[in-house]
């Protein structure tokens, strides 16, 4: 198990999206009655099992998040990157927000105190930030708020709107944190 990280930037980063999916999920599905579920099964005898299971739904939602962003978005933005026009301002907005290759063998080919100085303080954020982006985004797919019927619309708005900002503040600080990820793992 010599390859296997268990800092906890990275775990966080897969984690911490799964658990915010998880806790709004599990208020639409139970509505009003989901903070009563929440300590019901949170406390007493069926705590352990409880932060368990929550802690394992959470991994594979947010794992299936880092796989969106991994398997399409990385594809697709290298790609993009790779096929950019050398001049122009698309060229270099897109430059900018990140849309140039990314050297991936650095993670296996440089030194092992160098990647992980890397995953601390880039890597792992700009795969929180894009994880949980990207969470918030497809909550927006999902009318959750529909299980919210006695809020005020007034406040219903006004969380509708903190996730849209919020979300495009998110993905915004991916792009940039990818830029460098991109400049720092071609300079190898």
């Amino acid at each position: 198990m010599e390859g296997l990280s268990l800092r906890p930037q990275p775990l966080l980063a897969h984690w911490a999206p799964g658990a915010v999916l998880t806790v709004i999920g599990l208020f639409y599905v139970a509505g009003p009655d989901a903070v009563r579920l929440f300590w019901r099964y949170s406390s007493g005898f069926g705590t352990p099992l409880f932060i368990l299971v929550f802690a394992l739904v959470s991994f594979a939602i947010g794992q299936v998040l880092d796989a969106l962003r991994d398997g399409i978005f990385e594809d697709l933005w290298d790609w993009i990157g790779r096929n950019l026009p050398q001049n122009g301002l698309l060229t270099k907005t897109l430059r900018w927000l990140g849309a140039e290759p990314v050297n991936w063998d650095f993670f296996v080919a440089s030194e092992p105190d160098v990647v992980d100085k890397f995953e601390v303080w880039f890597y792992s954020h700009y795969m929180l930030s894009f994880n949980l982006g990207v969470g918030l985004l497809v909550l927006m797919l999902f009318p959750w708020w529909v299980a919210l019927e006695g809020v005020q619309p007034n406040v219903l708005g006004a969380v509708k709107d903190v996730f849209y900002v919020s979300s495009g503040i998110l993905i915004y600080d991916a792009l940039r944190l990818r830029h460098h990820v991109a400049r720092i793992t071609n300079k190898r």
